[in-house]
């Protein structure tokens, strides 16, 4: 049984994977992440009757995304996998936001959607992803970029959909693009689409001490790309 928890964006979730049964909470109250997620984690155990001993792996989308949602969602995987001794499998918010796209809207094998996310001073943290009969690969890997070349990866990545912070980066495009609104979708990621990607990857699940956040760069400024998979 697998407990997954995403609070990347000012939206945040949990859901429960039990066989083919899923279970969730969802909620897009901004800056509420530390009230909330706790809770909805409680109240999803006892609505469903599960208790924490029958969890044996945990799922966290690990960034982009904002920095203090990131840390609180992060913190309570931590103190679960370290009391509990449970695995945990690290998801790019950004490959989390193609599968809640394909969920919602569906896609075909070779789409390619580009998420993007706002990260403040005219930059985006930007990730390409098709889809294949295998699954989603990453075309263009996770990156902060200045407006200038979110917008030129848009304009050659053409007719990708944009999804995420999608009407944040579409104010910058001109020509043709601009004019088809159906390929901007704004979009939050949630906790059904990370368990899925998550399910599958098991076997890959690492102790929690050797995940590392992936900011793209620190709360403040420029840093590092801590390298996640």
């Amino acid at each position: 049984m697998m407990l997954v928890v995403e609070t990347s964006t000012s939206a945040c979730s949990v859901a429960l994977f039990d066989g083919d049964r899923v279970h969730s909470r969802y909620s897009d109250q901004p800056r509420s992440h530390s009230r909330l997620v706790l809770s909805m984690i409680e109240t999803l155990l006892e609505d469903t009757q599960v208790t924490l001993d029958a969890i044996d792996c945990l799922g966290v989308t690990v960034g982009p995304g904002s920095f203090t949602g990131l840390r609180i969602g992060f913190a309570i995987v931590q103190g679960l996998a370290f009391a509990r001794d449970l695995p945990v499998v690290a998801v790019s918010t950004l490959e989390t936001l193609a599968a809640s796209y394909r969920r919602r809207k569906g896609v075909v094998t070779g789409d390619l959607v580009i998420a993007v996310l706002d990260a403040r001073m005219e930059q985006f943290s930007l990730g390409g992803y098709r889809w294949t009969e295998d699954g989603w690969l990453c075309e263009i890997n996770d990156r902060l970029v200045g407006i200038d070349i979110a917008v030129q990866c848009v304009e050659e990545s053409a007719p990708a959909v944009v999804i995420g912070d999608a009407s944040a980066l579409s104010r910058h495009i001109s020509g043709p693009l601009s004019a088809n609104a159906g390929l901007f979708i704004d979009l939050y990621p949630n906790a059904i689409d990370l368990g899925a990607l998550a399910l599958p990857r098991r076997q890959q699940a690492l102790p929690v001490q050797s995940i590392e956040l992936c900011y793209l760069r620190d709360s403040g400024a420029w840093v590092k790309q801590p390298k996640v998979g």
